[in-house]
């Protein structure tokens, strides 16, 4: 019989994608020695001020919630991170287990605060000639054809150089679903195929700021948020001039790499970070004692690449302007147009 140790929130979770949270859930407590070390370590653990014979208590877990959920959004993202969207869509609660002095702990915390500390992924949304790809797909700049013309005028734009077209499909939808970038201040367009005026990677959205002559793509943080704005974007289209052209919007990873190496943290120097946003500070996060199990699942050939500070800073990798990408990965998607 489990111990509860703090208030238990009932679990209300959609079953839909719960397998994916599982499985990643699992493979960060497979790595028991940095997941333990992150948590207890005597010079920087975040209970690293308790003595080896001491109990973790409710009041440890409240007073270091925020730490918590950094830890664990920086351990989805690198452990998890081409199902961090599947992850978003889930709703309610998890337990994530843990052990001190012999005995056997849990987190119980809010699946949807995560996403609050998800800052290393960084996001785009691509408009592709492509409706045949999957989440964990990789799409390489060489398969896409060179000089190839993907969407016509009416869609997005081909001439940027002469002020964009206000009428254009993909800038009309543009400035209504990218406040953050703006919106109806700046004007939104697609890139080009490599050889004809490519910026970043062809298709991907990319904004043109109003009175200058910077161009950004863009860029979304947090995947929960991302995933609601691709979707919206491509409603958006739907019914448009970007409509019946064998066009789908997918929402992509862009700091994308091969995995050379083995081992489930690849690409990523995983350490306890702090900070984060302030709405995600107050957030719950229960303990209680529970006999948890873990299981491991084999990692893709592929990684999204990325950071994490072992003190106390994360370093983001947000582009500030236009920079040549190479791959990118599927994280969601598609949606027809």
């Amino acid at each position: 019989m489990k111990k509860i140790l703090f208030f238990f929130c009932a679990l209300l979770i959609s079953t839909a994608h719960a397998d994916v949270l599982d499985d990643c859930l699992n493979k960060i407590v497979k790595q028991d020695k940095i997941w333990q070390d992150i948590l207890f370590n005597k010079s920087n653990g975040i209970f690293g001020f308790l003595g080896d014979n001491d109990e973790v208590k409710d009041e440890d877990v409240q007073n270091n919630k925020a730490k918590i959920y950094n830890l664990l959004a920086k351990d989805i993202e690198a452990i998890c991170s081409d199902k961090v969207v599947q992850i978003a869509k889930i709703s309610g609660r998890r337990e994530i287990p843990f052990t001190h002095n012999n005995q056997e702990y849990a987190f119980d915390f809010d699946i949807s605060r995560i996403f609050d500390y998800t800052d290393n992924i960084r996001t785009g949304i691509l408009v592709i000639n492509k409706r045949n790809l999957s989440p964990g797909n990789v799409l390489q700049l060489s398969s896409i054809p060179k000089k190839q013309k993907f969407f016509s005028d009416a869609c997005s734009d081909w001439t940027i150089w002469d002020n964009l077209d206000d009428d254009g499909a993909v800038n009309v939808a543009g400035q209504a679903v990218f406040n953050e970038f703006g919106g109806s201040k700046n004007e939104f367009f697609l890139d080009f195929a490599e050889g004809d005026n490519r910026r970043a990677f062809p298709g991907l959205v990319l904004m043109d700021e109003t009175g200058s002559t910077k161009e950004h793509i863009v860029t979304y943080l947090n995947p929960s948020v991302a995933m609601k704005k691709t979707q919206q974007f491509a409603e958006k289209l739907k019914g448009s001039t970007c409509s019946n052209q064998g066009l789908a919007v997918y929402l992509v990873a862009l700091n994308v790499k091969k995995d050379t190496t083995s081992g489930a943290k690849d690409g990523w120097a995983i350490g306890l970070a702090s900070g984060g946003a302030a709405g995600a500070a107050t957030a719950g996060v229960a303990l209680w004692v529970t006999a948890g199990a873990a299981t491991t699942v084999p990692i893709a050939g592929w990684i999204v690449a990325g950071v994490l500070a072992t003190a106390a800073t994360v370093v983001t990798l947000v582009p500030a302007t236009i920079e040549k990408i190479n791959q990118v990965m599927i994280l969601d998607g598609p949606y027809i147009l």
